[in-house]
């Protein structure tokens, strides 16, 4: 009987203690997911308050890390898989017998959007199963559809580089580009050729470079040229990769997985004084708010970043209501995925521009934590609206918020101790492609044929 009884108080006292023990983890959860809420809204509301004072943090990284020819490829799928104003990230990734081809964007994908990666990849596999032996009339079709899918993009790029040749005419390097051109085009309004002809160009700009180490032409004119020479490179680096037998199998084994975008159009954020104030008293901050109102380009942001995106109305700066829209970017949407499964290889993620300064603070986390993440460089710049990524792991996701908001709060504090400094204006977006380098030597008869369907150009 006394046995019996001191089995059910031993019970009796591990049941206390599993109690106890279970109620201390519900504490610490219930305290994390509190950290976790404001520190979320505080990082929210930090983007806004960045963006609007300091839009760049420091010069774009022009890096470009050494790629393998799968990588490449990644590249060139995301250059044209990119339409207007959209980023689109492509990861591939290599099995044993097959691979994966990862995309992700920042808006919705359209029935149009999908139509047209089902029929890139269906060109894809038709070329990879006849190579080595070529299929002219596919990859014609091929050429075609990209360049109908891509066509308001390289017209908008196209649009600002005629612009710098119409400005900067009288300069050697352009009257350079222009015999150039010339000599290697017949068909002029031809945007396929045109395209086409600048990737020629920028190729043995970047091998003379190369060589010598030395330029006279202008970063920003060259950009341009990169850019509308991009298309052209990438679907012949495409059609390269596809006729390569090595791929022969991965092609024929490949599998498209399509991220759906993630958007909150509601958040709460603290408001711009709330934030502000916390790093300056009343008075410092009346005297930095005079100043923001004699800089049009910061009250320009200023607006912009406040306005609901309901309503589109514009919030006050010192409101306890503040809404903000935001989303996930698209290279983090696939990031989510490889932490999410633990891919701790090399794991190259391809984008269509550059990334962020957000961005880049969370791969330079993860990378911190084992994940060799490679990316094609980025453009230093704070947008409002950018959502932390919601991985599995609680305590991951912590550590990277706090790891973010050290680094905003080290752009605030620096930049409201120097407020009566000029503050920064917009500068132009730099977008990202990688630059493609392939030796299809048939590409300008394939680009003649398709412009029957494209909108004319003239450069000059």
């Amino acid at each position: 009987m006394a046995s019996l009884l001191y089995s059910q108080v031993v019970k009796m006292t591990l049941l206390e203690e599993h109690i106890k023990e279970r109620e201390k983890e519900l504490k610490e959860l219930k305290e994390y997911e509190k950290e976790l809420k404001e520190c979320e809204k505080e990082l929210y509301s930090k983007e806004c308050v960045i963006q609007s004072i300091n839009f760049v943090v420091d010069e774009a990284s022009k890096k470009v890390p050494g790629l393998k020819e799968y990588e490449k490829f990644s590249c060139y799928l995301a250059t044209i898989l990119a339409r207007e104003k959209q980023v689109v990230v492509v990861w591939l990734r290599i099995l044993l017998d097959s691979c994966e081809i990862h995309l992700s964007k920042n808006f919705a994908w359209l029935d149009y959007d999908l139509k047209y990666i089902d029929k890139i990849m269906k060109y894809l596999k038709d070329i990879s199963n006849n190579a080595p032996a070529k299929l002219s009339n596919v990859e014609n079709a091929f050429t075609e559809t990209v360049m109908l899918y891509c066509s308001a993009k390289l017209e908008s790029r196209l649009k600002k580089l005629k612009d710098y040749i119409k400005n900067n005419s009288n300069n050697e390097h352009v009257k350079s580009f222009k015999d150039f051109f010339l000599t290697n085009i017949n068909y002029t309004d031809s945007m396929t050729m045109i395209s086409y002809v600048c990737n020629l160009y920028y190729k043995e700009v970047k091998d003379k470079q190369n060589k010598s180490n030395k330029s006279k032409i202008p970063l920003e004119f060259l950009e341009y040229i990169k850019k509308v020479g991009s298309y052209a490179g990438s679907m012949s680096g495409i059609i390269d990769c596809a006729r390569n037998i090595q791929f022969k199998q991965l092609f024929f084994n490949v599998k498209v997985f399509k991220r759906s975008p993630v958007i909150i159009n509601n958040q709460s954020i603290y408001s711009w004084k709330n934030i502000i104030r916390r790093f300056i008293d009343e008075e410092k901050y009346k005297e930095f708010m005079d100043k923001c109102l004699n800089k049009t380009k910061v009250m320009e942001r200023m607006r912009k970043v406040y306005t609901d995106n309901t309503t589109q109305q514009q919030q006050l700066l010192n409101d306890d209501d503040v809404k903000q829209c935001i989303y996930l970017h698209a290279e983090m949407n696939i990031l989510t995925y490889i932490i999410d499964n633990k891919i701790n290889g090399r794991t190259f993620i391809a984008v269509s521009k550059k990334c962020c300064y957000l961005c880049e603070l969370y791969i330079n986390f993860a990378r911190d934590q084992g994940y060799n993440i490679i990316v094609t460089g980025n453009h230093k710049k704070v947008y409002s609206g950018w959502k932390l990524p919601n991985v599995k792991d609680s305590n991951f996701k912590i550590r990277s918020l706090r790891y973010i908001l050290k680094s905003l709060d080290q752009i605030i504090g620096k930049k409201l101790e120097h407020y009566t400094r000029s503050l920064p204006a917009v500068l132009n977006s730099n977008e990202n492609s990688l630059n493609p380098n392939n030796s299809n030597e048939n590409m300008d008869t394939y680009y003649k044929n398709t412009d029957k369907k494209i909108k004319k150009f003239s450069l000059f």
